[in-house]
């Protein structure tokens, strides 16, 4: 009888503790606009129970807010949320945004294949490609075989059979950019008309150094 009743009692105390999870976070979350949250406490509420309603929520506002240990702790946990597709497509491109390769990486191994797995490849060659151009620790070597690294990237990914219409164009846009558009590249040819209305091309000018002044109204 005593066993039955603090059986009881447990479930009465802890019952609550684990249903309000998803509810003690939002409130957490609300509170952030006063005071600093710490994004972990606000993870930890509903990692207890991922299908309860709402978690993808609290989730979401973990990887747009979180540092590097609490994207490294949702990485962990995502893929057992379910409908978790827009979750990882978040995750994916915010990971890409901090340029965190790794995390990066592993989630490509997690996918199937899919409009997901590719966007989440693309996420990693337009990583490989702007650490390439912006990291100004690289010598021009590294920079070289970033650059390298990101067309291998974009290329295997644009010969894949059933890629997404999106994707694709993102892939062609970018492989341009890699290819023409970057420190070391050769530059696509222009056309136009010079001052004494004279028809000329950029190529005419090869080995000179030419200064290209870009401007317009918007």
């Amino acid at each position: 009888m005593k066993a039955r009743l603090t059986m009881v009692i447990m479930g009465l105390v802890i019952g609550p503790v684990l249903g309000d999870g998803v509810k003690e976070a939002k409130k957490l979350i609300s509170e952030s606009k006063k005071n600093e949250v710490e994004a972990m406490k606000v993870l930890d509420l509903v990692t207890g129970d991922l299908t309860e309603e709402g978690v993808d929520q609290v989730i979401e506002w973990v990887i747009e807010n979180g540092f590097a240990e609490e994207r490294k702790r949702v990485g962990e946990v995502v893929f057992s949320v379910p409908k978790n597709d827009q979750l990882i497509l978040k995750y994916v491109r915010v990971l890409g945004f901090f340029g965190e390769r790794g995390p990066l990486e592993a989630v490509i191994g997690k996918l199937d294949k899919g409009r997901l797995h590719q966007e989440a490849r693309f996420r990693l060659a337009l990583l490989v490609s702007e650490d390439a151009q912006r990291n100004l620790t690289l010598t021009d070597a590294e920079r070289a075989a970033g650059n390298q690294e990101a067309v291998g990237l974009l290329e295997k990914l644009g010969k894949e059979e059933g890629l997404n219409e999106f994707v694709e164009k993102w892939v062609e846009d970018l492989l341009y950019k890699v290819t023409h558009l970057v420190v070391g590249c050769e530059a696509p040819e222009i056309e136009g008309v010079d001052h004494d209305g004279n028809q000329f091309r950029l190529s005419d000018y090869r080995g000179k150094v030419v200064l290209l002044p870009f401007w317009g109204f918007w």
